[in-house]
């Protein structure tokens, strides 16, 4: 008799089109005995062929955040789903990530990792030996993506002769050589992929983006502090000290948040508080909440209302009339029990 074990797909009720699931992820660093907390319960899902950017101040947690997506860094706490792999990738060696990465997450950098003795086509045909890319068809594939990103008449030109525009168009056919034939499962990590760009080269850089991902139904997770990059934006989530503050539909304006902001309960019912409006309010601790006519009303309380339980009144001993110190139940001059 055979017997055959059935195969439980713990990852099944995840709907098709999610890309990446980040769920309840802290990231803490440890040095010495200083712990610095990155991320704080940070959750949201990248879905197929969209583009999401991340705003939010230097030392927010931005970048822990995409190397946490990317696989480079490991969460502390929480799950990391990737679709290819159809399971928690925090859980996985690294020669496994390596392995899955190679045919589904692309990175562009600021600040492009190209060599320069090589030229434009050299630079792409590289980055797809790297990702494994079989022999046979790398040729093909890199004149393809050449074509793309439209840098055929200098293709056979060396990087240092490259403008900043033809440069960041270089990396981005290098990091989406090992994507281009996923059928849309892809996802490229940007970080400031337009920072050193002047206006007009990075709108045609974000033009050719938004054409890759409609065209190879690629997703693409970009870190910036740009409006012209967020305003592309299909998402834009906010961070600010390692949790997500905010999330915005497209069009958004960097310098008004605070009128497209949906904020979202996390895994343990916690609603984030942006700082722009507690600023507003002067800073409160505690407020009052209560739900009237299908809205919820927070008022901001004067004091520390929690608080006042510490407060006790002065007691006085009722047989000499001493003063009793709080917390005690003997009088300190007679004796007496209160």
């Amino acid at each position: 008799m055979v017997s055959t074990e059935e195969t439980l797909d713990l990852y099944g009720a995840y709907p098709d089109d999610v890309v990446v699931s980040v769920e309840n992820v802290y990231k803490i660093y440890k040095k010495s005995d200083l712990e610095v907390v990155a991320l704080s319960g940070v959750s949201l899902q990248i879905l197929e062929g969209k583009i999401m950017c991340v705003v939010g101040p230097s030392g927010s947690g931005k970048t822990t955040l995409t190397n946490i997506i990317g696989g480079i860094t490991k969460a502390t706490v929480g799950k990391v789903y990737w679709a290819n792999l159809r399971t928690d990738i925090t859980k996985q060696s690294e020669r496994v990530l390596t392995e899955a990465r190679r045919s589904f997450i692309g990175f562009i950098f600021q600040v492009n990792n190209l060599l320069p003795h090589l030229n434009a086509w050299q630079n792409v045909e590289l980055a797809a030996r790297i990702a494994g890319v079989p022999k046979k068809i790398r040729q093909e594939r890199v004149n393809r993506l050449i074509k793309l990103v439209g840098l055929e008449e200098r293709k056979h030109n060396k990087a240092t002769t490259l403008s900043g525009g033809e440069r960041s168009r270089v990396a981005i056919a290098s990091a989406l050589v090992n994507l281009i034939d996923t059928k849309g499962k892809g996802l490229v990590l940007c970080d400031e992929p337009t920072g050193d760009l002047d206006p007009e080269t990075a709108q045609r850089i974000l033009e050719l983006f938004k054409e890759l991902n409609e065209t190879l139904g690629t997703s693409f997770f970009i870190v910036t502090h740009s409006q012209q990059v967020a305003s592309m934006a299909d998402v834009t989530i906010e961070i600010r000290d390692g949790i997500v503050s905010g999330f915005h539909q497209k069009g958004i304006d960097l310098d008004e948040l605070g009128g497209t902001r949906i904020v979202k309960l996390d895994n343990n019912y916690r609603l984030p508080m942006p700082v722009d409006l507690l600023e507003k309010a002067g800073n409160p601790t505690e407020f009052k909440i209560s739900f009237e006519n299908n809205r919820f009303i927070l008022e901001p309380q004067l004091g520390d209302v929690v608080d006042t339980v510490r407060e006790r009144k002065a007691r006085t001993c009722r047989v000499c009339g001493s003063e009793i110190a709080q917390g005690k139940f003997i009088c300190s001059n007679c004796g007496s029990t209160v």
